[in-house]
């Protein structure tokens, strides 16, 4: 049996040294991004896109990417289902692969 007193002073010292920056503090790969209002439309939209294209692939280069289509005036409408939908598709494939938020103009079979 677990002793209750025992079991608190761990977690005590384990959330302790959390704060302290003590267990590490690894960067997780969506932490690349541009830091939109938590519960703004634009945020929602940023993390939906480079999460439906996360398929078998590194995702430290996958939010890379997703960051510097986001910050491309260029490139950045592929966020924008509004805007992206009035684009023409050779447009919205360039966008995509210009960054390698997707890493193939088509999908292959």
């Amino acid at each position: 049996m677990y002793n209750k007193k025992e079991v608190l002073q761990k977690v005590d010292m384990l959330y302790s040294m959390w704060k302290k920056g003590s267990l590490g503090g690894e960067v997780m790969p969506e932490d690349a991004n541009p830091h939109l209002g938590k519960s703004s439309v634009e945020n929602y939209l940023y993390f939906t896109l480079p999460m439906a294209l996360n398929y078998q692939r590194n995702s430290y280069k996958l939010w890379e990417s997703a960051l510097n289509t986001y910050n491309d005036k260029e490139t950045n409408f592929v966020f924008n289902p509004k805007i992206c939908i009035n684009k023409t598709f050779e447009e919205v494939q360039y966008a995509l692969v210009k960054y390698k938020i997707a890493l193939q103009k088509t999908k292959a079979n």
